[in-house]
């Protein structure tokens, strides 16, 4: 079988926010860049309900923190490229990434440089930052991945019981006009078995994340593991953060040893063997969307102690 590659010179216009604390920023020249995952755009991590308990940017405000948050190209208030297939790939999404890891860095971002980024990412957001720490290990200052394994067993079991269907005919009020390459969870049951562990959520924010879920392209989909399977040379610090009931990396079974030794969050560390620092955490009775569950605020504390360890 031959094959061939092909490369694409585009300019998209890609929606993010950036959000400085009204009490001042208490640390100075650092951002954390926020990268979301599939299903949804950048409001995962400033939901829009119930602030005080789900959103992670106000947390991180009142810890001091200036966070940077975009919706990813295909998501959100960012573009939709026509051709789902070959250009809304998962190669395009790390070139963005990139791109706007420059722009804290020179100031292209508010108008102010940020010479250390924290990487804070989750599920397919913690993929591609742990894709871009293998390319610019120095751009990125520490990381955080939530939602994240280095096992991807469970991987197919997801694309499955998601129930993908063609958004602008699941939700054609929201999506009207998008092409078939974009695809969106099927069902509400869907999206709870992949994202939420039963009964530890609250029912309106289940409500409220479906009714707002965001389509991904066939084209990440198929390109996804281009960005998967190898090793960082990053060096800096990095914290793990996934529930002990996460559906899609670790089958619900976070506490599994398979080497009989290292649970299977544990062994996320192996994508980082020169790391200075490899921690995790993972809350308890959670599953894959952290911060949809009730365990949210101390799933946020624990993150932030740790970015708040790293200055002191």
């Amino acid at each position: 079988m031959s094959g061939s590659n092909s490369s694409i010179g585009a300019a998209y216009d890609i929606s993010g926010v950036l959000c400085s604390p009204k009490d001042g920023d208490n640390h100075s020249g650092t951002i954390q860049l926020l990268v979301h995952g599939l299903g949804l755009d950048s409001s995962y991590w400033d939901l829009g309900i119930q602030p005080a308990t789900y959103s992670y940017v106000w947390q991180a405000a009142t810890e001091g923190y200036t966070t940077f948050r975009y919706d990813r190209l295909g998501t959100g208030q960012s573009e939709h490229p026509f051709d789902g297939y070959h250009e809304v790939q998962a190669a395009t999404d790390l070139q963005i990434l990139f791109q706007i890891i420059s722009l804290l860095h020179s100031g292209g971002v508010g108008g102010k440089a940020y010479p250390s980024i924290l990487g804070v990412g989750y599920s397919y957001g913690s993929i591609q930052l742990t894709a871009a720490s293998a390319f610019v290990p120095d751009q990125l200052s520490a990381l955080v991945l939530t939602g994240f394994s280095a096992n991807a067993s469970s991987v197919p079991q997801f694309l499955t019981s998601n129930a993908f269907s063609r958004a602008d005919e699941t939700q054609p009020i929201r999506v009207a006009g998008l092409p078939g390459s974009y695809i969106i969870s099927g069902l509400p049951q869907s999206s709870q078995i992949n994202f939420l562990y039963y009964l530890f959520y609250d029912w309106e924010v289940a409500k409220f994340s479906y009714a707002n879920s965001e389509p991904v392209t066939q084209g990440v989909l198929f390109t996804l593991p281009s960005l998967t399977g190898g090793q960082s040379g990053f060096r800096g610090p990095v914290h793990v953060v996934s529930g002990d009931r996460d559906w899609i990396f670790y089958g619900s079974q976070c506490d599994v040893k398979p080497d009989g030794e290292h649970t299977i969050l544990e062994l996320s560390g192996i994508v980082f063997p020169n790391s200075s620092d490899c921690s995790v955490y993972s809350p308890a009775n959670t599953g894959h969307g952290l911060n949809l569950h009730l365990s949210a605020p101390e799933t946020y504390t624990n993150i932030l102690d740790w970015l708040n360890a790293l200055s002191t």
